[in-house]
């Protein structure tokens, strides 16, 4: 199997099981992941300091994907996450079987520079790409919604990833509700 699900959306078709020892397992990892995204949204989405809004997000789907060099199991093609999906994250998971390859790469038209990634221009459009080749266990990327992105193919080895795909809801903050 080259997916594992830890939530899973209920009209799902076919319907696919939570992995019950998944959950065990990684169920704190993936709501360290939620308030890690939580924080990140808020902070470049913010709303005008007047209205009090903070934005919350819960998991539509989590999964745990491997890659192996297998041809069929190697990469994701160039994709977005979903037209209902408001952000995601990627974290990169540890592996008994180190890989060669298998750098994410990210189309967000935008034209500044990320710390840790390089740029350069698509070839196809004025897109700027980011491309993160030395993703270690922990690093984390972040997604907002109906960004490109691809894993490149892994040469040698095993990639672990953690996937969250997120719903992003507004409500109003406690302290500015009174």
């Amino acid at each position: 199997r080259i997916s594992s699900y830890l939530v899973v959306l209920d009209r799902w078709k076919p319907r696919i099981h939570p992995h019950a020892p998944m959950v065990a397992c990684l169920g704190d990892v993936m709501a360290a992941c939620v308030t890690v995204f939580e924080r990140w949204y808020n902070d470049t989405h913010p709303p005008p300091k007047s209205d009090g809004v903070l934005f919350s997000a819960s998991v539509m789907n989590c999964f745990l994907t491997r890659y192996t060099a297998k041809p069929e199991e190697n990469q994701l093609e160039r994709h977005i996450d979903g037209a209902n999906v408001d952000g995601s994250v990627i974290l990169a998971l540890p592996t008994d079987d180190p890989f060669d390859g298998g750098a994410l790469r990210v189309w967000d038209g935008k034209t500044k520079r990320r710390n840790g990634a390089s740029s350069s221009s698509s070839s196809g459009g004025s897109d700027v790409l980011f491309e993160y080749d030395d993703m270690r266990p922990g690093d984390v990327v972040l997604l907002d919604a109906r960004v490109w992105h691809q894993a490149l193919p892994i040469a040698s080895g095993t990639r672990w990833a953690l996937v969250l795909f997120l719903k992003v809801t507004s409500h109003v903050s406690r302290d500015d509700a009174s």
